[in-house]
């Protein structure tokens, strides 16, 4: 290995030609195959989500004290939860069946999947036992 390394002027010189001559910066052509990965499954991901919701009904409306129960045995037994929120969307739709796991709880509510929940807003909540 040599150990003569290039200083000041000749350093500068060097690097300004082997940008000028050598360097070729790929641009947006690396990053495209992230880019359409990434947008097809969110495009897959909406329609999915369009398609439950025209098909989503209301679940049976829980007592508070039937939720808190559900959501800490989910949390108890590190169990998936169903939750279905109370309220319809902006367009009028009922909300889908959500799945996912309780991660802790504070005053007004729960984390599910790291997402605050109050209490307040759950219509549904059961211990998912399914696949």
């Amino acid at each position: 290995m040599n150990k003569n390394f290039l200083t000041g002027d000749d350093l500068v010189q060097t690097v300004a030609q082997y940008f000028k001559q050598d360097y070729r910066e790929r641009g947006k052509v690396k990053w495209n195959g992230f880019f359409l990965s990434d947008h097809t499954a969110k495009l897959k991901q909406k329609a999915q989500f369009e398609q439950g919701a025209e098909t989503a009904t209301w679940q049976e409306a829980l007592s508070m004290e039937q939720i808190q129960e559900q959501v800490r045995l989910a949390f108890e037994r590190n169990k998936p939860l169903s939750l279905q929120e109370a309220q319809v969307d902006q367009d009028n739709r009922i909300p889908m069946i959500q799945i996912g796991r309780v991660s802790g709880f504070y005053l007004d509510g729960f984390y599910f999947d790291d997402l605050p929940v109050d209490w307040e807003t759950v219509r549904f909540a059961e211990v998912h036992h399914g696949k």
